[in-house]
């Protein structure tokens, strides 16, 4: 997998997601309690930026449809939402947020 350096912790004070991008691939990025998550960026109903939803305990609300996704896992919950989020490998050096895409080597 290809590592790619994607924010800075700073950058969720202003937000807890950011929309990003990796390798061609659109992530979101969540900041919850501490724990930093990525999952592909755009919701599987609708196509939406999930980076304009909002938190409800671990889940990112699509700012479309209301549909839930389970952060942590990217499980689509009912709907109208009914297929999963991809979700991506972060980890976090130096204050700098680090996604991993693309295949395994």
């Amino acid at each position: 997998m290809n590592w790619v350096p994607v924010a800075d912790l700073a950058e969720f004070e202003a937000s807890p997601v950011l929309a990003r991008e990796a390798g061609g691939v659109a992530l979101a990025l969540y900041r919850i309690d501490g724990a930093v998550y990525a999952t592909q960026g755009l919701c599987t109903h609708a196509g939406i930026s999930l980076a304009g939803g909002e938190i409800v305990e671990g889940y990112i609300e699509c700012p479309a449809h209301y549909g839930l996704f389970e952060i942590a896992t990217g499980r689509a919950q009912g709907g109208p939402v009914c297929r999963d989020l991809a979700t991506y490998p972060v980890r976090v050096e130096d204050g700098r947020v680090f996604v991993a895409v693309g295949p395994e080597e």
